[in-house]
């Protein structure tokens, strides 16, 4: 359940790795999300707390590497790829930066970790911004916050006699909690269940899991894609997704899978972090499950069909299907979270076939430290029994496609990245 993004920066100075690592932990120790650490449940119906680490170091938690090969990005991607699967310590908190040093023309890499747990997509995206210069200074630290993991209450910190008198009072709390979110949560669950299907046989997107993982990168035109969606409508999301399909129906093709009448189901996370008014920290997702034609042969028709398929998404809202998981999992109280999150991991793939997540960035110039940033690819968390989970991004003039896929199960990663600047092209071509 690790996420994030690896980010490609141009030192001011030829490579100054030290440097970067010098900024990173100045600003992390001035962030307070940062410093929290779980802190277990006291009982066996109460959910797990935050807390700050009396002893936090940010340099502690930012490690720096050395690139000996070609200093190519896939190398780089290689290493992220690797630092991913490592599990974070669960006594301190959960989050990792690796600077890595050694890419051509002097670039330097910094791999933003964290678990799930302390944030979604756009807390991972938040945070890296409050990394750069100009925002760091303009938004500063976050407020600290002690905060239940499943809630917004904040935990007292009482004495053992008085924390004893309060145990009544805050077993009924919990208890009524409860029974309240279950009856709230047994309709959405009931419509996730009504969509569990088995995948189809022999399909290279499931497999069993080896632990093992690999990261393959594609970089794409921003304008390409702003000029197919003026063509065509719909959202920059819904081309990306389109060319997504178009990258796998050719993917599959190479492989010599068969394709005629194949539907993937996609699981897009969508942030509902605007109506929360939460800026960073905790997950605030809902999402929605698109059909992704890949057995559709015009590349047209196949956009098309994606947009009507996000746009009946949008119309229907996000509490209905196999994308309202999301959503299911906030409302379960945190007794029933820790017996149902372990099963519900297990058989992903019976509910989806892959993960497409998007992450922009706002389009003006970053720095860090004086180093231009340059790419920013997305990494999500890779479910168990899926071979391949896609993130996108778009910052300034391009749009990034990041394969995290199961290294044994999807050994082909960079020919299925090689894919998606085709399918775009493809797109394109057919705009007069």
């Amino acid at each position: 359940m690790h996420l994030g993004a690896l980010a490609v920066l141009r030192p001011a100075r030829h490579d100054d790795p030290v440097g970067v690592v010098a900024v990173l932990a100045e600003r992390a120790q001035r962030l307070p999300l940062l410093h929290r650490r779980v802190q277990p449940a006291r009982f066996l119906l109460a959910a797990a707390t935050w807390a700050d680490d009396p002893e936090f170091r940010a340099r502690d938690h930012i490690w720096l590497h050395h690139l000996d090969g070609s200093g190519c990005l896939d190398e780089a991607g290689a290493l992220a790829a690797e630092l991913m699967v490592r599990p974070l310590p669960r006594h301190r908190p959960l989050w990792e930066f690796h600077v890595i040093s050694g890419l051509r023309a002097g670039r330097v890499a910094v791999l933003f970790k964290m678990h799930h747990a302390l944030g979604d997509g756009l807390s991972v995206r938040e945070i890296g911004m409050r990394m750069l210069d100009e925002v760091s200074l303009r938004r500063g630290g976050a407020s600290s916050s002690r905060g239940n993991l499943h809630s917004a209450h904040p935990p007292a910190e009482p004495g053992a006699l008085s924390w004893l008198w309060r145990v009544p009072g805050e077993v009924r709390e919990v208890a009524g909690s409860v029974l309240e979110r279950l009856d709230e949560a047994t309709g959405i669950a009931h419509s996730v269940l009504r969509s569990v299907r088995l995948p189809a046989p022999g399909s290279p997107l499931v497999v069993s899991s080896s632990g093992r993982r690999s990261l393959a990168m594609a970089a794409l035109e921003l304008k390409q894609i702003r000029r197919i969606r003026a063509h065509y409508g719909g959202t920059v999301n819904d081309v990306l997704l389109a060319v997504v399909a178009g990258g796998l129906r050719e993917w599959l093709l190479a492989r010599g899978d068969p394709v005629e009448g194949l539907v993937l189901r996609a699981l897009i996370p969508v942030s509902q972090r605007a109506r929360s008014g939460e800026r960073i920290g905790g997950n605030r997702l809902s999402g929605y499950v698109c059909a992704l034609p890949v057995g559709e042969g015009d590349p047209a028709r196949r956009l098309l069909m994606i947009r009507a398929s996000m746009e009946q998404n949008r119309a229907a809202g996000s509490t209905r299907g196999v994308g309202a998981i999301p959503a299911l999992a906030d409302r379960l109280p945190s007794v029933v979270h820790r017996v149902a999150a372990p099963v519900a991991g297990q058989v992903v793939s019976l509910l989806c076939d892959l993960v497409v997540t998007s992450i922009p960035v706002p389009s003006m110039p970053f720095a860090l430290g004086g180093a231009k940033l340059e790419q920013v690819y997305p990494i999500a968390p890779l479910a168990a029994g899926h071979a391949l989970v896609v993130g996108l991004s778009w910052y300034q003039s391009t749009a990034f496609v990041a394969l995290h896929t199961d290294r044994e199960g999807l050994p082909d990663g960079p020919r299925l990245a090689a894919t998606m600047q085709e399918s775009a092209a493809t797109i394109d071509s057919l705009i007069e």
